[in-house]
């Protein structure tokens, strides 16, 4: 065990590491308990506060290996230059702010020994779950959370079904009759649906999409408020066009995600798979994997420098933030816990780095932000922002 804890020190002390270094360490990720790396780190960064650094490379090496052991399964956690905190109890890995040298004050073997400990607080908000409303072409509405499995609605030769997994789904030929539907997610809630073509949609929450029971004739059109992720069935004589605001997005078959809810200043349309083409007018955008169309004031312009991990991390059940100022990581919130924020004496200029799980109460994940610098209250349903 000495060995082991010498030779942890001697990499975190390193400059450079070698392959045998790297090796040694993925194999010891692989086959001990973390503790003893947690303790050492600790170490190395309150030595940082007295002059000392850290090599970059080697901070995010480690925190990439890190939560890959602590979280399997999920992506990897944005660049940055320091870690501010890492906490298991709350399954969170989370960088706040820059130029941090230090980790916050933790009893990591108390939360490592209770990983599913809890912090109470008196006024607290559950996280936001599968909710969503369906309303049929003839203004009937169905309540998705509270209905059964099963068939919901016939809509001539189309049925509604919902299935075992919870996602609606529409089975049949709708050429006899043409009906559209709309699904609403309210403001914590999200929901995923399959069309009639197999394209399969993911709604966050408040948003709507609006859609036939059926895709006759040459094109497939869905309408869209708020933010939906798409993955759309491949079918060459039937383009699929998604109509939100002034930009008409159209695609054969790929996957991508728009995000327009109206408190956002721009549209933006993110390429994942395929190929996306993006209208506003007389003005045309294609766009590749890995790159962004943005609508905003001045018309649609391109963007390279994206961050795919980001842009899903809702779909996927987390918070993401790369350099998010605090307004719109609030807005996030606000959407998924249903809350409103106030910000009396202005908002914080503080930037946010990481992830958050999105299935904890609203107290842990501001117990995470705050240390930041800024001050959160939970009143009711409000949050209250200080400096």
């Amino acid at each position: 065990m000495q060995e082991i804890k010498q030779q942890l020190k001697n990499i975190l002390e390193t400059q450079d590491w070698t392959a045998e270094d790297r090796s040694w360490l993925l194999q010891y990720l692989e086959t001990n308990d973390t503790t003893e790396l947690m303790q050492l780190m600790q170490q190395e960064f309150a030595a940082n506060s007295n002059g000392r650094q850290m090599n970059n490379q080697k901070a995010k090496y480690l925190l990439e290996q890190l939560h890959l052991k602590l979280q399997p399964g999920t992506a990897k956690i944005v660049h940055t230059n320091w870690w501010k905190r890492v906490s298991v109890a709350a399954v969170i890995i989370l960088f706040i702010g820059a130029g941090i040298n230090y980790f916050v004050k933790n009893n990591w073997q108390k939360n490592i020994a209770k990983p599913n400990d809890t912090i109470v607080a008196t006024n607290d908000v559950p996280p936001g779950g599968n909710k969503a409303t369906l309303t049929l072409a003839d203004n009937t509405t169905i309540v998705l959370d509270n209905a059964q499995n099963g068939t919901l609605a016939k809509q001539g030769a189309v049925t509604v079904i919902k299935l075992n997994d919870g996602q609606i789904s529409y089975k049949g030929n709708g050429n006899d009759k043409l009906m559209y539907n709309t699904i609403t997610t309210p403001r914590g809630g999200q929901y995923q649906l399959i069309l009639a073509d197999g394209s399969k949609v993911w709604l966050n929450a408040a948003s709507s999409l609006k859609f036939p029971n059926a895709f006759p004739g040459n094109v497939r059109k869905v309408e869209l408020t708020g933010e939906g992720y798409f993955e759309v069935a491949h079918d060459a004589s039937k383009p699929f066009h998604v109509i939100t605001g002034k930009m008409d997005v159209q695609v054969l078959g790929t996957h991508f995600n728009v995000n327009a809810y109206s408190d956002e200043d721009e549209i933006k349309t993110t390429l994942l798979q395929g190929s996306v083409m993006v209208n506003e007018g007389q003005e045309k955008l294609l766009i590749k994997p890995g790159e962004q169309a943005v609508l905003g004031k001045n018309g649609i312009k391109l963007n390279r420098d994206v961050n795919l991990e980001e842009t899903i991390a809702w779909k996927n059940g987390s918070f993401q933030f790369n350099n998010t100022g605090m307004a719109m990581v609030m807005r996030q919130i606000s959407r998924w816990y249903d809350v409103e924020v106030n910000y009396p004496n202005g908002i914080p200029n503080d930037k946010y780095w990481g992830s958050i799980l999105r299935n904890q109460n609203l107290s842990d994940v501001l117990k995470v932000l705050k240390e930041s610098g800024a001050q959160f209250k939970i009143e009711g349903k409000k949050i209250i922002v200080t400096p």
